[in-house]
């Protein structure tokens, strides 16, 4: 109703909903059940375009989608999992674009999204760099993966679209901590690893990585994903929204 979708597919839509046969096992619903079937079955097929009608579907379920990207990416980030919460972010980052695209209450608050993906790359470019930083062969191998995985395939999303300022000031700043070890006294091997790695920090903004397959999203409820979903954001109203 909020998005103007044509009366006759919010009503084909809500009596399919109240028509549904999984309500005969309530005595509560049965009538209800009855009638909604009846009026569903007096649409005439001429009068709901079945095309749109199916376009509108497909955006709900990609809302939906959409919801469950976003609602376990930021479990993800308060678990302190931020490889995890980056990837489903992301995810849901691109669907809700796609969704605003056709119009303003189709999708999340992008603004929203934004912030806590930005939050999850300046966090793990902060744990790869104290991996890197303690001089330990594993460790700073360990912090090297996830620059080159995770920090450098991304990073170029952060410089499309409208570039926020905000995710303008977050590539700087990653680059710029990596920028400062080039004047530190360090091992031959650090040294070497560094002067290898960080032109491929600086050059990302000419790439951008795509996903071969999304996170693969656990089977839900539509009653579960609004529970989760006020949850989180309940969670998320009691915790300083550094700087969003």
């Amino acid at each position: 109703i909020q998005n103007q979708a044509p009366k006759k597919i919010i009503e084909k839509t809500l009596l399919e909903q109240f028509g549904d046969r999984n309500l005969s096992f309530d005595e509560r619903c049965h009538n209800i059940m009855k009638v909604a079937q009846a009026k569903l079955e007096m649409i005439k097929p001429e009068e709901v375009n079945l095309e749109e009608y199916e376009e509108w579907h497909a955006d709900y379920k990609k809302f939906r989608e959409t919801t469950m990207y976003l609602i376990t990416g930021l479990e993800n980030f308060q678990r302190e999992s931020y490889i995890d919460s980056l990837l489903f972010l992301l995810c849901a980052y691109q669907n809700n674009k796609e969704l605003l695209s056709k119009g303003p209450y189709r999708g999340h608050d992008g603004e929203l999204i934004s912030h806590y993906r930005r939050e999850c790359l300046l966090k793990l470019n902060e744990q790869a760099a104290e991996l890197f930083e303690s001089g330990e062969d594993g460790d700073v191998n360990n912090g090297l993966i996830i620059m080159n995985e995770f920090i450098v395939p991304f990073l170029p999303l952060l410089l499309v679209d409208d570039m926020e300022e905000k995710d303008i000031l977050a590539v700087e700043d990653m680059r710029n901590r990596w920028c400062s070890y080039l004047g530190q006294e360090m091992e031959a091997n650090l040294q070497e690893k560094l002067t290898d790695f960080l032109p491929k920090l600086l050059d990302c903004s000419t790439e951008i990585k795509g996903f071969h397959e999304p996170p693969k999203l656990p089977s839900y409820s539509a009653h579960e994903l609004c529970e989760r979903f006020a949850r989180i954001m309940l969670s998320l109203s009691r915790t300083p929204a550094d700087g969003r």
